[in-house]
């Protein structure tokens, strides 16, 4: 049984946030004393360089609240990310956390450094390049932002540990695993190695945010931001995702490193083996909640969509708006099947070779304008009515 804390929180003000964390420290008995003495690593959702406010990221202060708690207890903080295509330090400004880094003197990661780490029992990928702060570190705080995934349905805690990996890195796993269940399969394999992998197991912790979150096409700013209130605390990722996916009234079968991270042996088999402590899921469900548009692909069709003609036909494409593109290519710097080129003379886009796109959606999860919208399927309409 896995115990998780339900916190009401409608403030991003440091000093409530403190008081409301360490009261879900307590209702999952997870002493913030364990930090003295111990090096700490921090790892929000830093996904690009946004502003606080766009809900992309997780909000400063609430990792400062975080921080504070750490170093509170005696515990030294190190803060362990890396962004898809831009640099930790543009991320960090634009969001807010440079002020906080200088203030608490909190340590920031190297990120060129990487080391391996395996999975017991991998089903997609065996073992993992990570950054090699992790292994310097006692204790793991997971501090995800929760939000809406148009090839994952959500991210939040088992998400976020995709950030360990280093930057351009991540898009070539999308390239290996294009498939929504292979990818969320690899995600789960990253998860295990962080349970298994390190030579002595290390204590995880994951803190949520969703005091505001993000729906409708998430993760990046073609999402948009929406109060949900609550911040969710516990040491079982699955069970921490699992409540925030109910807490919001999304489809959990729709959430594949739910459904298929239950088969797994990493802690919850089900939402039976959560207890949630605090306040009622009941009390605080959030209504019309709106989950991104991809439908992603039935398994009866899959053989169909290896042929490039049926996939456009039958799959969401990625479509630039002119209205909105400033031409920053961030989506071709991070495109794994290298299917986006330069705009034309005429059109002031990057050229999208639908042929070539294997729909993983990077593109429009980077983009920091929300500049790239999809356009169904000529023939999506079938799918549809399954």
């Amino acid at each position: 049984m896995a115990v998780v804390s339900l916190l009401k929180c409608t403030t991003y003000s440091v000093d409530v946030l403190k008081a409301k964390i360490l009261e879900g420290l307590m209702l999952i008995a997870f002493d913030p004393d364990r930090f003295d003495g111990a090096r700490v690593a921090l790892k929000p959702n830093l996904l690009s360089a946004v502003a606080p406010d766009s809900a992309v990221v997780t909000h400063p202060h609430f990792f400062q609240a975080v921080a504070e708690i750490v170093i509170d207890h005696g515990g030294r903080p190190v803060l362990i990310e890396s962004p898809a295509v831009v640099s930790l330090g543009n991320a960090m400004r634009k969001a807010g956390y440079l002020p906080i880094i200088d203030k608490l003197g909190i340590e920031v990661a190297d990120l060129d450094a990487v080391e391996k780490i395996s999975c017991e029992d991998a089903r997609m990928f065996t073992y993992f390049e990570i950054s090699r702060a992790f292994f310097n570190v006692d204790i793991i705080v997971n501090i995800p932002k929760f939000k809406t995934h148009g090839l994952t349905y959500i991210t939040a805690a088992v998400k976020n540990l995709f950030g360990a990996v280093p930057g351009m890195r991540k898009s070539q796993m999308h390239l290996r695993f294009p498939d929504k269940r292979e990818f969320s399969e690899h995600i789960l394999d990253l998860y295990g190695a962080f349970l298994t992998g390190f030579a002595e197991k290390k204590t995880m912790l994951h803190i949520l945010d969703a005091v505001v979150s993000l729906q409708g096409e998430g993760p990046g700013t073609s999402g948009s931001p929406t109060e949900t209130g609550a911040i969710i605390i516990g040491e079982d990722a699955l069970a921490v995702d699992c409540t925030a996916v109910r807490l919001t009234g999304l489809d959990m079968n729709h959430a594949a490193t739910l459904i298929m991270g239950f088969t797994r042996d990493f802690g919850v088999s089900s939402p039976d083996d959560i207890q949630v402590t605090g306040e009622s899921i009941d009390d605080m469900r959030v209504h019309d909640f709106v989950p991104a548009k991809s439908t992603g692909v039935p398994v009866f069709l899959r053989w169909t969509l290896a042929r490039k003609i049926m996939k456009n036909l039958f799959v969401e494409k990625p479509l630039p708006m002119q209205s909105a593109c400033i031409l920053c290519y961030q989506c071709r710097l991070i495109c794994p099947a290298d299917a986006i080129s330069a705009a034309g003379k005429k059109k002031r886009v990057p050229q999208f070779d639908y042929h070539r796109c294997i729909r993983c959606f990077c593109c429009r999860e980077i983009c920091p304008q929300g500049a790239i919208t999809l356009k169904r399927g000529a023939m999506q309409w079938l799918l549809m009515r399954r």
